[in-house]
């Protein structure tokens, strides 16, 4: 997708449609406690990565840090274009899935209470994965007071906000014995993963990381990431086996450790020099296009799974067999989002405004 600038990153989007694959497996297979695959079911490593495919959350939150440090580079923002311009990106889909779900609530006598809309803008209380648009939403907010940290006092002083959320949430699982809630679903988890790839992003850009480097950091942390999700699954997983909060202190670091890994491996893909096939480079760039209209309306497809097949027979409860049909039912899901994306949200990309400008020379005192 082309930005406001003209600029147009594919291998951004590449990764925006594995982070939508994850995602889409992941409830795929556990949207209910048993069908079609129980939760944490330890498969071989290192397929770990899809039976707790909640991590492309992650993936998604690093991409937007690495992203718009990217496009902004050393310019100015002009921050009510760049809010206006975000609003038109997010907004009118996620209206309509959430006018939606209030009316699906409403129709199976499970309504949805006008106070979770309204606190959605500050708590997760948006339905069925609505709750991560409004972190993306407080990066927003935030996104100007992290330039003015880089500018002023290097990319480094992003740390603050990292070892700041750290204390957090060491805090709340020492207060409350655990950690899960405020990792997972709020932006004191989240911002890890954008600050990580903004400073990733200026790494780069800035030369202090350069590729060879980059390429070790990447490959270390992919396999470490891959090593502890391994363990992490067999150890209950995100739903801890029984569907209850875990209280394992792991959840202080996950956000950390994900952000880490997403971070060097965003930057070190995103340079990559090797050459990728043409058609496999289209299809992945569409199919990231398409990522967001993937990522709200698979509920629907889930939903339905859930009632009308699970919730009355059962399916296979193998993973090894799940996963395949979670990605072929994946790629038959692509054209509904194709239609999404060029019918319904591709109409408001045509209001957005350009938002970036020269930055003005700063004047020394005499």
């Amino acid at each position: 997708m082309r930005s406001t600038s003209g600029q147009h990153f594919s291998r951004l989007d590449h990764l925006r449609a594995f982070a939508a694959y994850l995602v889409f497996v992941w409830h795929f297979l556990h949207m209910t406690p048993d069908y079609p695959v129980p939760y944490a079911s330890n498969p071989v490593f290192p397929l770990a990565l899809f039976d707790e495919g909640h991590t492309g959350v992650a993936l998604f939150m690093t991409l937007s840090g690495y992203l718009f440090a990217k496009l902004v580079g050393d310019q100015d923002i002009d921050f009510p274009s760049f809010l206006w311009n975000r609003t038109m990106r997010l907004a009118p889909l996620l209206i309509v899935c959430i006018a939606a779900w209030v009316v699906i609530g409403q129709m199976t006598g499970e309504p949805i209470p006008l106070s979770d809309l309204v606190t959605g803008f500050v708590l997760p209380t948006w339905p069925r994965g609505a709750w991560s648009i409004a972190i993306e939403l407080h990066f927003y907010l935030m996104f100007p007071l992290l330039l003015m940290l880089v500018r002023r006092h290097g990319p480094g002083a992003l740390m603050l906000a990292i070892a700041g959320a750290l204390f957090l949430r060491l805090y709340w699982w020492m207060t409350f014995g655990e950690a899960q809630h405020i990792a997972y679903w709020t932006i004191f988890g989240r911002i890890d993963q954008f600050v990580f790839g903004m400073m990733f992003a200026y790494a780069t850009m800035s030369g202090n990381l350069r590729r060879p480097a980059l390429t070790i950091v990447a490959a270390v942390s992919a396999l470490s990431f891959l090593i502890i999700w391994t363990q992490f699954d067999a150890m209950g997983g995100f739903y801890n086996r029984a569907g209850a909060p875990s209280p394992s202190p792991i959840w202080i670091v996950i956000p950390t450790v994900e952000a880490i890994t997403f971070g060097a491996l965003i930057a070190w893909y995103d340079g990559a020099t090797f050459r990728i096939p043409a058609a496999i480079d289209r299809a992945l760039t569409r199919v990231g296009e398409w990522s967001y209209s993937i990522y709200l309306l698979h509920f629907f497809l889930i939903i339905a799974l859930r009632h009308f097949i699970w919730g009355r027979s059962g399916s296979a409860s193998d993973f090894y067999i799940a996963w395949p049909v979670a990605t072929l039912a994946f790629i038959a899901f692509l054209p509904v989002a194709a239609l999404s994306y060029i019918y319904f949200e591709k109409r408001f990309l045509a209001f957005r405004k350009p938002y970036l400008r020269e930055r003005a020379a700063e004047t020394q005192p005499a």
